[in-house]
């Protein structure tokens, strides 16, 4: 299984009929006035293949709440939701306690039988009002960037412009129904963005893959990745990954980031990389 493409396996079945108004289920939503919500970056692990073989085998997704933060002054509170998901295979005819007790730990750092995990970290805000959207779409209420200290250097660079059929497409893909990914004038007029938003696991889609690519050319493969989602990216707008190895000297680990269409910093993280065993393929 490539890289990042774990993504789009084993999304939540939840009938049409119990999504909430944005399009969002209800899984992991503290609920009323936290309507509002945003993937604000996490990380994940991939261990032997990264992942299931794609030949028909079956696999088993166990997904758990690690963490439940509140930050903010009272009014303007945030939730923030760690989520993480654990990846293994599974024999026929095993027990969901027995699968439970193989692949979940009661410490995130042990591996278990997990060949990918993953943590989600999302975040919940409460609704705009009518003022702060439309300060939202003028940029009124945009603080100024934070000058964040990224490699002069590039050793790769692409720039990606992402249209509004791939956003539908990863989408479906995804079983992901939230509205400002689809829904130009609800991202507009209900959450005040400029235009349809990039999905946060599209955004690390696109950095996995992009990196991969690069990385097999040298003999390695992705191992981690932990990355934070700083600022919106947009539809039909240019988004440029880029990455460095760390100014440290390691070999097997680098910086990534993502630079929206006006050159700010979008996302960031790091990943670790591994030399591909010799009955290893690469898959990019």
């Amino acid at each position: 299984m490539p890289r990042g493409h774990h993504l789009i396996y084993f999304p939540p079945q939840v009938p049409s009929s119990e999504l909430l108004p944005d399009g969002c289920d209800e899984l992991h939503s503290p609920g009323q006035p936290y309507n509002r919500r945003m993937w604000a970056g996490g990380s994940v692990r991939f261990f032997g293949d990264g992942g299931p073989l794609l030949n028909g085998q079956r696999a088993v997704c166990v997904e758990g709440i690690r963490e439940v933060n509140i930050k903010g002054k009272e009014g303007e509170e945030k939730i923030f939701v760690g989520i993480e998901r654990r990846v293994a295979t599974v024999d026929e005819h095993e027990s969901d306690d027995a699968v439970r007790s193989r692949v979940w730990t009661q410490s995130e750092e042990e591996q278990g039988a997990s060949m990918v995990i993953e943590r989600r970290n999302l975040v919940f805000m409460r609704d705009r009002t009518s003022k702060e959207i439309e300060a939202a779409k003028s940029g009124a209420d945009t603080p100024p960037r934070r000058i964040m200290k990224i490699p002069a250097t590039a050793e790769l660079s692409q720039t990606i412009i992402p249209s509004k059929s791939l956003l539908f497409r990863y989408s479906a893909l995804t079983f992901n129904a939230h509205a400002i990914h689809l829904d130009r004038d609800y991202a507009r007029n209900v959450e005040g963005y400029n235009d349809l938003l990039v999905h946060g696991p599209l955004t690390l889609t696109i950095m996995l893959s992009t990196f991969q690519k690069h990385a097999a050319t040298l003999g390695q493969v992705v191992s981690s990745i932990e990355y934070r989602n700083l600022a919106p990216l947009l539809v039909e707008h240019k988004m440029k990954v880029c990455a460095a190895r760390k100014s440290n000297g390691s070999t097997g680990s680098w910086d990534i980031w993502v630079e929206d269409n006006d050159g700010g910093l979008a996302a960031k993280g790091t990943i670790k990389t591994v030399p591909v065993e010799p009955d290893q393929g690469i898959v990019s």
